[in-house]
């Protein structure tokens, strides 16, 4: 009879090959393709037409859940093994849904992937697809029997080692090791790539060909920590290239034991951070600039309403435009700095209604603003005029009433001062604030997408590697099959951890599942941490929204959960999202001790709410969205408001991304 056909589809050759492995311990199943991304496994499964497709959710061009619908349409005859990172709480009902007929995670590959096959196969015997050969049990043998591999510790070890230099080969870091003398044993790709030197030129010379003199002494003192044994974490200096350029590097330095622990040398990793701490430096020079202007500007009004208020007589001097008003709204007094202002000269305006002229936008009803100064004696707000160029400009507008000797008003005294400049300032600065968050959020995908590509990746291979040894226990003694259940064990504990903190910097299940999953797993494990129950409610049929869409509302959740838990006091929260065609809701609420008068007035003013709150503004403000804060002593309720004129479901560009 025919042995199963197997296509394995990964993007990462360390896993396939780790799969392979495994798979060739069945004698009955044959490996017969490899596809590096889904567009290739479509290709592939028309072309070989396997009996079982084992394949990877997140690869590129065509992601698994895409690829999976599409081989079931083409070559419904296959039966689709799916694994992925992802828990499977979430991802599971998806995979079924595209298709798949099983579906396992990675960090159970090399305990669960010949168990998923077998099953896969079975119902391909149940169907009646097609006559498949089976190694049938023996007494004492688990149901689903796996060949013994004659490959001994010392061979996976050497295979081990070699994947090992392949990654480091192919890394885009520099990787350089040395001797407890300072002087390179290896060098690879990355390192010729930052620093200019081959291979030949550095292995041998001592390390401090690449650093500046005047850092000689930093090296020595680094020598010396590793001969403790200490490891050095994200260090950030500079190095030199051959051509003497300085590059600013983040260096991980890691000491070298031998197998009696003592200390051999030390592995360096080197990333150039040189484009990040040019872009720190404009951005700390533009924030520098945007300060002191405002400061100057700052001290500059209240210098220039000292002096108005002390000497009146000295109005006509000062910069800013004052006039008076009579009750019935003609002027009567306009100075030099109303002139330089609005640019119509005293000549022109005297007696004349200043309507016809400012042709003033008001905050609110100017009945209420006359009603308030009649009432308190002044009033102060931003105010939005006409000049004689037809220019709209922004004023902070001061009143006081205008009175006699028996205290009757006359009219009114305004101050106004151009706040043009600073509106600009403020709003490049927003602009500013917003591409911060963009590339906050590229940088924490970028981050949880290497912690996925390459450490993840390398713990799975290296977990499947060990529970092959783990399986050929007979060619190891007592001591070393200990030792080989021991770092599986931890292996799988840190891919756990290592997955964790990859998910929390940028949730993968927000780009493959969408926003519902995302925001599920992050609730439950919200309250798994906080110890906080939070009720959940999501429409069953939310549509997709743009990426940038649903980052802002999972980010608004983040930060909100955040601050039930360090703030609020309260032992529950819910979070409600829904769906209208104009817009998308989104409520956060808790039962706590509310926020307090005297926070809420600064919550209230620009600039004066904390970072937390003001990133929620902001992510919203970017996108034509507005937040609100409700507090009482009985909780506090947060709205997001998103309209959907810009994204109504998921964007033409994203679906097309997904589909090409």
């Amino acid at each position: 009879m025919q042995p199963v056909r197997i296509l394995i589809a990964d993007d990462h050759e360390v896993v396939r090959r780790g799969e392979r492995s495994l798979l060739k311990s069945r004698a009955d199943w044959e490996v017969c393709g490899e596809a590096v991304d889904g567009r290739d496994a479509v290709q592939k499964a028309k072309e070989l037409k396997p009996d079982v497709i084992v394949m990877d959710i997140g690869m590129p061009h065509l992601n698994g859940l895409e690829a999976a619908r599409v081989i079931r349409k083409e070559v419904p005859q296959s039966e689709i093994l799916i694994l992925s990172q992802y828990e499977a709480t979430e991802m599971r009902p998806a995979a079924l849904q595209a298709g798949a007929r099983e579906y396992i995670t990675k960090s159970d590959v090399a305990r669960d992937l010949l168990t998923a096959v077998e099953s896969v196969t079975q119902h391909l015997i149940a169907s009646g697809s097609r006559p498949i050969q089976r190694s049938a049990p023996t007494n004492g043998e688990p149901k689903i029997r796996e060949r013994q591999i004659n490959v001994s510790p010392q061979k996976r070890a050497e295979e081990a080692n070699a994947w090992l230099a392949a990654v480091v080969e192919s890394s885009d870091d520099a990787i350089i090791s040395e001797d407890l003398d300072g002087i390179i044993t290896s060098w690879n790709a990355g390192a010729q790539r930052m620093f200019e030197y081959t291979k030949a030129e550095a292995i041998g010379q001592p390390l401090k060909l690449i650093i500046p003199s005047a850092l000689y002494d930093e090296e020595t003192r680094i020598l010396q920590r590793l001969r403790n044994g200490e490891r050095i974490d994200h260090y950030e200096s500079i190095r030199l290239s051959k051509s003497g350029k300085q590059i600013d590097v983040s260096l991980t330095i890691s000491p070298v034991k031998g197998s009696d622990g003592r200390v051999l040398g030390a592995s360096k990793i080197a990333r150039d951070i040189t484009e990040r701490k040019q872009a720190e430096e404009a951005l700390r020079k533009v924030y520098d600039e945007l300060e002191l202007r405002v400061s100057e500007r700052t001290a500059e009004l209240e210098r220039r309403t000292a002096q108005v208020q002390e000497q009146a007589e000295l109005l006509d001097l000062a910069n800013d435009a004052i006039f008076v008003r009579n009750l019935d709204a003609r002027i009567t007094y306009w100075n030099q700095g109303a002139e330089r202002l609005y640019g119509w000269t005293r000549a022109e305006v005297l007696g004349k209604p200043i309507d016809d002229y400012l042709k003033t936008q008001f905050p609110q009803p100017f009945a209420d603003i006359r009603s308030e100064i009649l009432r308190t004696g002044s009033w102060q707000g931003e105010l939005i005029h006409s000049t004689k160029d037809r220019r709209r400009i922004t004023v902070a507008s001061r009143w006081s009433v205008w009175s006699d000797k028996q205290g009757k008003p006359l009219g009114f005294l305004e101050l106004n001062t151009d706040l043009t400049e600073q509106k600009r300032a403020e709003e490049n600065l927003r602009t500013m604030s917003g591409r911060l968050l963009q590339l906050q959020d590229e940088e924490r995908r970028r981050i949880a997408r290497e912690l996925h590509d390459s450490a993840g990746q390398m713990l799975v291979a290296l977990d499947m590697n060990l529970a092959t040894i783990q399986r050929d226990g007979a060619n190891l003694n007592h001591g070393a099959a200990r030792a080989c259940a021991e770092s599986l064990h931890l292996v799988q504990q840190l891919s756990k951890e290592l997955r964790t903190i990859s998910h929390l910097l940028h949730p993968p299940l927000l780009d493959e599942a969408g926003l519902p999953s995302a925001i599920r797993w992050f609730v439950e494990g919200f309250a798994e941490r906080s110890k906080i129950p939070v009720a959940l409610e999501i429409p069953q049929n939310l549509e997709r929204l743009s990426p940038e869409f649903e980052t802002t509302i999972f980010r608004v959740v983040q930060e909100g959960l955040t601050n039930i838990h360090r703030h609020s006091g309260s032992s529950t929260a819910a979070i409600r999202i829904s769906q209208a065609p104009e817009a998308i809701r989104l409520e956060i609420s808790d039962r706590g001790k509310g926020i307090p008068a005297g926070v809420q007035l600064g919550l209230a003013g620009a600039g004066r709410s904390g970072v937390g709150i003001q990133g929620m503004r902001e992510r919203l403000r970017q996108l034509g969205g507005h937040l609100e804060i409700q507090s009482r002593r009985t909780g506090t309720t947060i709205l997001a408001v998103l309209p959907l004129r810009n994204s109504t479901a998921m964007d033409a560009q994203h679906a097309v991304k997904l589909a090409s």
